[in-house]
Parts: structure tokens; C-alpha cells; sequence
């Protein structure tokens, strides 16, 4: 898709009222939070100092984008290392390097952060003067880009480059998934808005009519009459 066709597509789906403007942002900023979180997790468990260093870096820079963000919204909200959204858990929707692997994580990173470049710099054309914030965050973003495609390549020399290769086609190939999931559940959400309008109308709607035809049966609604209780005590 073209650059300004993207532009114009996010200025119309994202940023056309001010109230879509601070809800983006919003959700933006607990974004970086929670990538910050799993950032500092992964730091601590790895054992290279240099791999450490940045990654320790990268999140502190995931906390800084994370108040720029919310800045942006012009609503301040908590943020750092381990910030969390209401009704989440330190657990819940975390990229855990511990299940993922050390590559696996780092490939991870690598195609989250190509894809973030991309979006914040299509956004930042979407905002105009308004978007002047995301020019720091995109300098940002480039560099974490950088680091983690050094970081595989590293992995590559020490003679893991089979394991780079999977580890970046399983997280190509759940991203697709997740895709595909995202488009399924609005299919279904429609699916059974429409099945149910139809079911309500051709079904229970007829019935509903039909129930108020009787003989001295009054339609509409109708006031209850307190039963007559005969108490024995």
C-alpha cells in the first residue's frame, strides 16, 4: 500500500476527532508499558552483558515513549517497568522469554519493532504538527530495529542461524495467525448479530404478536395483580 494512501486511511480510521486522538494514544502508550515489562523480564535472564545492556536500554526507552505517549493524550497515566492496564496481570499478554527462548525473543523484538517504525511513521504524517512527538520515539525505534538485527546476526556468526531462521518464520507465521484470528472474530461478531436479528424477527417476533390475539386479552403491558394469600399463621 502506498505511503500517502496509509496516511490518508490512518487520519480517517484513527485520528479524524479528538476523542479517537486520546483513545490511540492511550492505547499506544500501555503498549510501550507493557513492552517495557517484558523487556526488563528478559533482561534479567540473559547471560550476554552487551545483550543485557540493551535490552535494559531498549526498556528504559519503552517507559520514556510510554509518557510521551500518554502526554500526547493529554491524560497522565502510571507508567514504568512493570505498568500493567486494568484487569491485567504481570503474566497476561506478556512476550515471555522464557517460553519464547533467547532467539525466539529477539526475533520477536526485531519484527515488532520494523512494524512499529512503519505504523509511528505513518501516523506521525497522519497527525501533522500534532504528531511532532513521534519524531524522538521513531529515532528510537530505528535504533532498537538496529540493535536487534545486530543481535541475530550474532547469533548467526556463533553458528545459530538455523535457529534465527525458525525462530523469525514461527514469529511470521503467528502473526498471520494472529491475523486471521483478529478477522475471524469480527466475522463472527457480525455473523451473529445478523443471526440473531433474523432469528428475533422471523422467530420470536410473529409469536409476540400472536400471544396478545385472545378473546378479552388485553395487549401491551399490563399492571400485576397481587395474589390472594391465605396465610395460616
Amino acid at each position: 500500500m502506498a505511503a500517502p494512501l496509509r496516511t490518508s486511511l490512518a487520519r480517517l480510521l484513527f485520528w479524524r476527532t479528538e476523542e479517537a486522538q486520546s483513545s490511540r494514544l492511550r492505547e499506544f502508550a500501555e503498549t510501550e508499558a507493557f513492552g517495557a515489562r517484558d523487556l526488563a523480564r528478559a533482561a534479567e535472564r540473559v547471560q550476554d552483558p552487551w545483550t543485557r545492556r540493551q535490552l535494559i536500554r531498549h526498556a528504559q526507552d519503552e517507559v520514556r515513549h510510554a509518557g510521551l505517549l500518554a502526554e500526547g493524550a493529554s491524560r497522565p497515566v502510571t507508567t514504568g517497568l512493570g505498568a500493567t492496564m486494568v484487569g491485567e496481570t504481570a503474566e497476561d499478554s506478556a512476550a515471555d522469554i522464557d517460553a519464547m527462548g533467547e532467539i525466539g525473543f529477539i526475533a520477536f523484538v526485531h519484527g515488532a519493532e520494523k512494524r512499529a517504525t512503519a505504523e509511528f511513521a505513518t501516523h506521525r504524517e497522519a497527525l501533522g504538527e500534532k504528531g511532532a512527538f513521534f519524531e524522538s520515539i521513531l529515532e528510537d525505534e530505528r535504533r532498537h530495529v538496529a540493535w536487534t538485527s545486530h543481535q541475530l546476526a550474532r547469533y548467526r556468526s556463533e553458528g545459530r542461524g538455523a535457529e534465527v531462521d525458525a525462530a523469525v518464520r514461527r514469529m511470521k507465521m503467528q502473526r498471520v495467525t494472529g491475523a486471521w484470528m483478529w478477522l475471524a472474530r469480527r466475522i463472527s461478531l457480525v455473523t451473529s448479530t445478523i443471526v440473531l436479528t433474523v432469528v428475533y424477527v422471523v422467530g420470536i417476533g410473529p409469536f409476540a404478536l400472536l400471544s396478545g390475539r385472545g378473546k378479552g386479552r388485553a395487549r401491551g403491558w399490563v399492571t400485576a395483580k397481587a395474589p390472594a394469600l391465605q396465610r395460616p399463621f
